[in-house]
């Protein structure tokens, strides 16, 4: 029974060596080749597995985010994290972010009107991934544009009053709620949630809950003065609207 036993792992070695270290050797002896990480941009081509993604943004109605790469959202410089790099015998380990960072739309589109401002953003100028014209991003209606998402209440805490007017309280925004609970909401990342459904084609379902009626109290007393002491609404109607993702179901 031992000897039969010390046959089977014998053969299970075996095994082992015939399908797993052919594998293993091959992956330092040449046979991959690899993408140059060293420059930027770099070489990776994100679209292998995200081509749904680039779809969308090649399409001739995407707007001002067509002219960008994967890389100046994804690896922007607006963090302080570290991304893996390397080649030619340098090399750096990645930090918090292997390869991209999930970023919040207010990374590019907060309010950062003064010089300068360190950290970032305005060092993303000196990045390599952003070389070429700066008007892939800041070029609108002839002037150059801060691109900035203000008159939500909601302006750099570094920097109160640096926005597109004097101050950003939000009072007159009709969507400023939408946007304070995308924030809350760990969906997505800050307020990505509404500035997706807003900006961008993809497919938005709400199901909206309003009151039918107001309701008050009038009284009229003895000298012919009425009070009205408090209004509320009541009764409910519920509307549900779907739309699909215009890029992908016209």
């Amino acid at each position: 029974m031992k000897s039969q036993k010390i046959v089977l792992l014998t053969v299970a070695i075996v095994v082992v060596g015939i399908f797993a270290l052919p594998g293993t050797v091959s992956l330092f002896s040449g046979q991959h080749s690899w993408y140059d990480l060293s420059g930027g941009p770099n070489e990776v081509p994100c679209e292998k597995c995200h081509a749904e993604i680039e779809d969308e943004m090649q399409s001739s109605e995407n707007g001002a985010h067509g002219n960008l790469t994967c890389a100046m959202c994804h690896r922007t410089p607006f963090t302080d994290y570290t991304y893996g790099s390397g080649e030619g015998g340098s090399y750096t380990a990645g930090e918090e972010a292997h390869a991209a960072s999930v970023v919040q739309c207010m990374d590019c589109h907060g309010i950062y009107h003064d010089l300068p401002i360190s950290p970032p953003p305005w060092n993303h100028v000196l990045d390599p991934e952003y070389s070429g014209p700066c008007v892939k991003c800041h070029w609108s209606g002839g002037y150059l544009d801060f691109i900035s998402a203000g008159g939500f209440g909601i302006e750099d805490p570094a920097n109160p009053g640096h926005n597109t007017t004097d101050t950003d309280t939000g009072e007159k925004a009709a969507h400023k709620q939408f946007v304070l609970d995308a924030m809350g909401d760990d969906l997505m990342e800050g307020a990505n949630e509404a500035c997706i459904a807003c900006h961008t084609r993809i497919g938005v379902n709400i199901t909206w809950t309003k009151n039918e009626y107001l309701e008050f109290t009038a009284s009229e007393d003895a000298a012919g003065n009425w009070t009205i002491p408090s209004f509320t609404a009541g009764g409910e109607n519920v509307t549900q609207v779907n739309s699909s993702n215009s890029w992908t179901n016209p």
